[in-house]
């Protein structure tokens, strides 16, 4: 690919070539003039045309000075594909227009969004670079997302930077969260296992990769159609890990309190911990979803955190659960013991073996009202759909 470097009195011809690790400028293919670590410590700017608005150059910050390479807009569309997620990139709003509210949050705001050239709608995430830990948020789920593609995890397609902001653009899934069914829906076991399925399916691609999600929670799985179970993903990887990199953080407490695993809460065991503590939370999903009740709860945040600290699996709570499959399954997963705890290819294999097809198209059976469905934006097209 070419692209050219305007000077004063001349212009000059350079080749541009993508690596794995790097994007390289230079006369030729053995003659590299200048080098772009694919990192997200590089921001790549764009120009554009003020009389069609075509990409007409790129930007890069080179020993303190910005550098326009100049070229086709195919060719800066094939670099841009290339970098994405792998960079960041300046002046979104050269191919967005935000589209829709979803929520607004502490540390961040999520909105839709819609592509300039193709019409097709993703999801914002902005995140305030005052706010503390902003940057560490942003980083881990550029970072994390950029390194995974599975079915079952949301699509990270790319990172940007404003003078207030960081902003992460991700496929858009419209069929609401985990959170939402739960809290208007009625599931049959058929459902519960399809979802569980998922879910497991994938905490094992992350954990083999050498990621733990450590905040996996009804609201961190979304489902990708309107009225459907069979294809859900999980989503909100800010304090995500390496699995490596899990002891270097043992005076953080990470994660949602109903679904930490106890050994984040525990002094004495903190050096147990390990990916393990993701197959807790989905346990915990598993429970909520079966029996209708939270595994761990608490009449304020304080008695919460303190009952999920001191949490021990008792013969009660696996009693609450009818089906003995799902009771054996669970008293593996979300026993406070991480030694005894199963591993997340464990839990999959096990409910494997109740062999019951993932593949069908299953509709959400209604338990609430019509009335209380009105707040819930999807589920109030699902009503109209019917």
């Amino acid at each position: 690919m070419y692209c050219t470097r305007k000077h004063l009195l001349f212009d000059k011809s350079y080749i541009i070539t993508l690596n794995q690790d790097s994007m390289n400028i230079g006369e030729s293919t053995q003659h590299t003039k200048y080098t772009i670590a694919l990192k997200l410590q590089t921001v790549i700017d764009w120009k554009i045309s003020q009389e069609d608005f075509q990409l007409v150059a790129f930007c890069i910050d080179w020993k303190n000075k910005q550098k326009y390479f100049y070229a086709d807009q195919s060719v800066l569309l094939r670099v841009k594909n290339y970098l994405a997620g792998r960079v960041i990139f300046k002046n979104i709003d050269y191919f967005y227009k935000q589209v829709g509210k979803i929520e607004t949050r502490e540390l961040s705001s999520v909105y839709t969004i819609q592509g300039l050239d193709n019409n097709v709608v993703y999801v914002c995430k902005e995140l305030n670079r005052q706010k503390l830990y902003s940057y560490e948020l942003f980083q881990n789920e550029v970072e994390t997302l950029g390194q995974l593609t599975h079915q079952n995890i949301v699509k990270l397609i790319e990172a940007y930077t404003k003078e207030t902001s960081y902003l992460i653009v991700l496929e858009f899934l419209k069929g609401g969260t985990l959170s939402q069914c739960l809290k208007y829906c009625r599931m049959s076991i058929m459902e519960i296992e399809i979802i569980t399925r998922q879910i497991l399916e994938a905490l094992c691609y992350l954990h083999e990769r050498g990621f733990v999600h450590r905040d996996i929670k009804p609201e961190n799985i979304l489902f990708c159609e309107l009225g459907q179970f069979c294809h859900l993903k999980l989503i909100d990887f800010g304090i995500s890990c390496k699995i490596k990199d899990l002891s270097e953080d043992l005076q953080m407490t990470f994660g949602t309190p109903g679904y930490i695993a106890p050994e984040i809460l525990q002094r004495k065991n903190r050096r147990k911990i390990s990916q393990k503590i993701d197959v807790f939370s989905c346990g915990a999903i598993i429970y909520y979803m079966l029996t209708g009740a939270k595994l761990i709860f608490g009449i304020n945040q304080q008695e919460l955190c303190q009952n999920n600290k001191v949490y021990t699996l008792n013969y009660q709570i696996l009693q609450n659960v009818k089906q003995k499959n799902f009771r054996d399954l669970l008293s593996k997963m979300i026993t406070e013991d991480p030694d005894q705890r199963i591993d997340a290819r464990q839990a999959l294999n096990y409910l494997k073996l109740m062999s019951i097809p993932t593949n069908t198209s299953l509709s959400i059976s209604l338990q609430s009202s019509q009335d209380h469905i009105q707040e819930l934006p999807n589920f109030k097209k699902l009503i109209a759909k019917n």
